[in-house]
This record gives structure tokens, sequence and C-alpha cells, in this order.
């Protein structure tokens, strides 16, 4: 995967979303980007059926019931009550595959994240989040050497750049009204993920608020599936320990395996100095 064609970047955002977005306290109430009063909460309401093998109610061994109107609210909120999370996710485009580590904490409703790519991934690249703000580091990316690609989506300049969408993600409402409602909530089961006892569920996320919220050009909206199958594994306090999604852009495939681990640690994430930066605006990219 690499930064520099836009499809693969947009996949890697959809991929990724549960890891960049913290839970806003404030935005399950009546944000209406992707929240609907009338929206099926069962977890057997969608796709699944009566006769599916896995459970039609999900209360296995995580911390209270999730449907597909409450899902990323209740997972985000656990993953924010926990103060911080450590993790990894390895992402493989058209062959090619890339590995993140990350850490992430929370200071109020505000979710602040530093990753870095491992020594084998065939391109170095450096991340931070805050404030709805993005900063990234790697070569080819149209900024002096040493420098920090900043990439704001509040900032007009920025308007119908599909990289805004990475900043747009970081910010914890906006990401939760772009992931809206499930279609589909399934229980698998009880699974155990690197000694964490959790619950594994297959889902599937619609895409339809995606590119209005999060700012996309219509050409790159045109690109999105309709809908994302996925798989979470989620511990007894609602945290998701592991999460694996699969999709199509274009005809190139994504693929996302992320693992959460080190829930509470001490984490602490610097946010680059103005001065060590260079906007989106003047780079030329997108």
């Amino acid at each position: 995967m690499t930064l520099k064609t836009v499809p693969a970047s947009i996949a890697a955002l959809l991929a990724t979303s549960l890891l960049l977005a913290g839970c806003n306290d404030d935005s399950s109430g009546d944000a209406d980007g992707g929240k609907s009063s009338d929206a099926p909460t069962s977890a057997s309401t969608g796709s699944s059926d009566s006769s599916s093998g896995g459970a039609s109610e999900s209360e296995g061994a995580s911390g209270g019931e999730l449907t597909t109107a409450n899902f990323f609210d209740e997972v985000l909120e656990a993953q924010q009550a926990a103060g911080s999370f450590k993790g990894r996710a390895t992402t493989t485009t058209a062959g090619t595959s890339m590995t993140i580590e990350t850490e992430a904490k929370y200071e109020g409703d505000e979710a602040l994240s530093h990753g870095k790519t491992t020594a084998g991934s065939p391109q170095q690249l450096e991340t931070v989040s805050a404030s709805g703000v993005v900063y990234l580091k790697s070569e080819g990316l149209g900024v002096p050497a040493g420098k920090w690609l900043k990439i704001d989506s509040k900032d007009p300049a920025n308007k119908d750049n599909p990289f805004a969408a990475l900043a747009a993600v970081s910010d914890p409402e906006t990401a939760l009204r772009a992931m809206g409602d499930l279609d589909s909530l399934e229980l698998v089961g009880a699974e155990e993920v690197d000694g964490v006892d959790a619950d594994h569920y297959k889902a599937v996320m619609n895409t339809k608020s995606y590119a209005k919220v999060l700012g996309l050009p219509a050409d790159a909206a045109t690109t999105l599936p309709k809908t994302i199958p996925f798989d979470i594994w989620i511990d007894g306090d609602n945290r998701p320990v592991k999460y694996e999604v699969s999709l199509s852009v274009q005809g190139v495939t994504t693929s996302t395996s992320q693992t959460y681990y080190d829930y509470g640690a001490d984490v602490e994430v610097s946010v680059p100095k103005d001065s060590d930066t260079v906007p989106l605006s003047e780079t030329g990219l997108g």
C-alpha cells in the first residue's frame, strides 16, 4: 500500500476507522449524520437470518448487549473509558503489506494517537492524530525531509481533497456520524484472542454517510462499496481486541487485520509544532 495512490488511501481509511476514532459522550444523542430513530435494534437484523448458525442476541462474554444501532457507540465509549490502548495493524493492498504500530490516549473527549510503520514495511510512515488534524511523515508527500504533512479537514483550502478524509475520521463525533448504524450484526460465539476471552461478531457497515460526512469528492465517493462486512472480537468490557476487514475499491482489494491491547497503559503523544509542518494545500496531493 502507498499513500501516493488515492483509492488505496481511501480503502485504508475505511478499514481502520475504528482505530482512529474515539467516542464523544455527546455524539450519541441527536447527531443525524448516520443515526436513525427507526433503525433496527436486534443483533440478528439485516442480512443475518434466524436460520443462521450465530446467536441472535449479542450477550456473550461482553459487558452488555450490542445491537446494530448502538454498536459503535458502546464499543468506542468502552475504549474511551479505558483511557488508552495500543494496537498493531497490517494492511495488504495489491499484494503489498504494511504494518503500523499505534498507541492512543484520550484527554476528555479528545482522542490522540501516534503510529509508525515497522522496519519491514515497504513504505516508512509516521502519523500523529489530534483535534481532527492528522500529521504524516513519509517520503513522497511533497514536503521537505524532517517536516510533517498537516492534514486539517476544517481548512477550506482542503475542500474536496480525498486526503482530508483522513483527518475528518480522526474527529470523534465525525467518525461516529460517518459510520452510522450497522446493517447487520451477528454473534458468532466466544473465542480467545491472544489470551483474552472475547466475543466474535460478524457485522456489515453501510457507507452511505461516508462521502457526505467526511467531505469526499463526488468521483471518490462513487468508488466506495455500498456495504463493508467485517469481523470484530470484543472483550468483557465491550472493548475491541481484534478487527478484520477486506474490501475492494476500483478493482484493488485491501485487507486489514488489527489487534488492540494494553488498555490503560501509559501513553504519551507529542503533536508536531506548526513550524515543523507543511499544509496539505501546499503540496499538490489529492
